[in-house]
């Protein structure tokens, strides 16, 4: 993934037609852990610092609901255009914004499913097939974000 031209209002990315069906798996693999929750706070047990944890929560699952429906559009085949051996991608600022948005999502969803580590060194997993599965996808989405993020 390479970027070709940015505007005011866009981006345009060369893409090989391996790495539209990687990032297109991805997609679809969005959310990668729906369960996902976040902690106000570690210590504190306020009720309201507990309801407000509770909306902040169902505020997350919506916006994760709202990307999940955004993110087919993404890819679709407008998006798309053949040029050579490679594709053009071509998004708006908004969409390049959606996609990092679910990028980081399945990076953060990969990483809450294998424990939290403080590390992520290949030799402290087991090497199963799920511990595999999220480390590839947290790696996949990383390679992607790099070059979405490190063409500006």
């Amino acid at each position: 993934m390479k970027l070709v031209k940015q505007t005011d209002g866009g981006w345009q990315y060369a893409v090989n037609q391996n790495e539209f069906d990687l990032l297109w798996h991805l997609i679809k693999e969005f959310p990668v852990n729906e369960s996902v929750s976040a902690n106000i706070s570690r210590t504190d047990t306020d009720p309201k610092s507990l309801e407000r944890e509770k909306l902040l929560n169902e505020s997350m699952a919506e916006h994760r609901k709202e990307l999940k429906r955004q993110a087919g559009n993404l890819l679709s085949t407008n998006k798309l255009k053949k040029s050579g051996k490679r594709h053009l991608l071509t998004l708006t600022d908004e969409e390049r914004e959606i996609l990092l948005q679910i990028l980081n999502d399945i990076r953060v969803g990969c990483w809450y499913s294998l424990g939290k580590p403080e590390t992520l060194e290949m030799q402290q997993f087991d090497g199963s097939p799920q511990i595999l599965r999220f480390q590839s996808l947290m790696n996949l989405a990383g390679f992607f974000e790099h070059h979405l993020i490190g063409s500006e």
